[in-house]
């Protein structure tokens, strides 16, 4: 079932968040970066989502969520266990007709650069690489690479 994200929801999107974050980013990241990026941390970030956050639930249990804020999506967290399940294609999609219903023409995200299986996705849904940026983190002079990807969304 998929459906907007409420506060009673939010610790259950934090523990996902940690979890699938230092699987998949915390490889690509400085060691302290993965340090900072404690549970408590993602408590805190997730505390205004829900304005702007869709959950996936399959027998009652959030399995995975996306959050975006005005043209950029910043978050889509899916639990390994579901994917390759249509569950991210699905959340997807609902989080760009949103984008759309708020007047975005052109979606954004960023994607680690080494999250291939991440951009892979994307590029399957139409999200184009524009290319390369840094971004500072933790314990890291020059930053960590991104791919700066958009989509048009409506014509």
């Amino acid at each position: 079932m998929l459906r907007y994200a409420t506060k009673s929801d939010l610790p259950r999107i934090a523990e996902i968040y940690w979890a699938v974050w230092h699987e998949t980013h915390g490889p690509l990241m400085p060691q302290s970066e993965r340090d900072r990026r404690t549970q408590d941390f993602f408590q805190k970030k997730i505390a205004s989502f829900a304005p702007c956050a869709l959950v996936m639930e399959q027998d009652g249990v959030i399995v995975a969520f996306s959050a975006w804020q005005g043209v950029m999506v910043g978050q889509l967290f899916v639990e390994p266990k579901w994917r390759g399940s249509g569950i991210a294609r699905e959340l997807m999609e609902a989080t760009e007709a949103e984008l759309v219903k708020s007047g975005v023409d052109e979606g954004e995200l960023h994607c680690v650069v080494g999250n291939d299986r991440a951009r892979r996705f994307y590029e399957r849904l139409g999200w184009v690489s524009q290319g390369e940026f840094q971004e500072e983190t933790a314990g890291s002079e020059d930053g960590v690479s991104f791919w700066r990807m958009t989509k048009t969304l409506s014509a």
